[in-house]
């Protein structure tokens, strides 16, 4: 590892980038998307454009995104409802990239994203996402980052948070100030069920990241959890099983650095919970981002959903269906207050 881990205090948000939306066009936005296909609410309205506090030091908010626009939603909210903050400035057209693959909130409520190639602070002004200078990773082309969250104080430092990535394969590293990485672990083996009596198709093989991870401080004894999915020939991400599933990361032992698996539990598929209404199938697939929220955590699958999903058993059940948002990720604050599910 490089001489510094990455510390967002000390990076700060101070440059953008060299691309904004004026010059480049952006990455096209969402003009609003249609009807609540969970309420059968109208399509007239699409989504209000409000960035409020949500860019505010330790804004209590979950960040959800598509490939190029963020949006922001109160957990604590009688009725869980999205609102548009604006489009990161530095993707799409001449952009670094052209999607926002994760993003990630620290104990403060700075935000940070990833995209192919690099990491970056992000800032809410104007109704827009300015994207500060970005850090390049330093990867081959054939590696990429579908999850960013930051490793709470204690974890892998002393007195920073440290920016952590996990890719396609499974895999969670440490980026430093540099872009440089460091093999933290990865998920490990495919049991043959979750527990739950849900089987799986490819038992023995290793887990693949499907969609998303994040830490959270947890008073000083820090949870973890991911959406990861069973393949036939990892890290190849070609006959995978449609359904995602919810582990729990044991934290603490990202801090071996050992490169080993640090999945605690299995949690489970994330399937419908019985008892659900909606008309989703099955289960809900492609969870690309998630955010952790004191009992739940809130999914944002790549159709649109946005899930329920139970930290006990994976259960899930669809709170509202966003027509047109294709998610891409999610991101919460390190100290969001949680309720760690119980040992399985």
């Amino acid at each position: 590892m490089k001489s510094a881990l990455l510390a967002l205090v000390a990076l700060g948000l101070v440059s953008a980038c060299s691309s904004t939306t004026g010059s480049n066009g952006g990455g096209g936005g969402m003009a609003g998307f249609g009807g609540d296909a969970a309420t059968g609410g109208g399509g007239g309205g699409g989504i209000t454009i409000d960035a409020g506090d949500a860019s505010a030091p330790g804004a209590q908010v979950v960040y959800a995104h598509t490939d190029t626009t963020l949006f922001s939603l109160d957990p604590k909210a009688t009725t869980l409802s999205l609102k548009q903050l604006g489009d990161f400035d530095c993707i799409g057209g001449t952009g670094i990239d052209t999607s926002m693959t994760d993003v990630a909130v620290d104990k403060d409520g700075n935000l940070w994203g990833i995209s192919a190639s690099a990491v970056m602070p992000l800032a809410v002004v104007n109704k827009s996402v300015h994207c500060g200078t970005p850090i390049v990773l330093s990867k081959s082309d054939s590696v990429r980052f579908y999850a960013l969250t930051f490793a709470p104080v204690g974890v892998l430092d002393a007195s920073k948070e440290v920016l952590v990535a996990g890719n396609t394969a499974g895999e969670l590293w440490a980026i430093d100030s540099q872009g440089g990485l460091t093999l933290l672990g990865n998920f490990g083996t495919v049991p043959s069920n979750d527990g739950n009596g849900h089987t799986f198709q490819y038992p023995g093989t290793k887990w693949e990241l499907s969609g998303d991870v994040v830490f959270l401080a947890n008073g000083g004894n820090p949870v973890g959890f991911a959406t990861v999915r069973d393949c036939q020939n990892p890290p190849s991400d070609q006959n995978c099983s449609d359904d995602d599933t919810l582990i729990e990361i044991d934290v603490p032992k990202l801090s071996t650095k050992i490169g080993g698996a640090v999945t605690k539990a299995v949690r489970g598929k994330i399937v419908k919970r019985a008892g659900c209404t909606d008309d989703v199938a099955g289960s809900y697939d492609n969870m690309y981002g998630i955010g952790a929220w004191g009992e739940k955590v809130y999914g944002f699958s790549r159709a649109g959903y946005l899930v329920d999903v139970d930290l006990v058993d994976g259960s899930g059940c669809l709170v509202k269906q966003y027509n047109g948002a294709k998610f891409s990720g999610a991101g919460v604050t390190t100290i969001a207050p949680i309720v760690p599910p119980p040992p399985k």
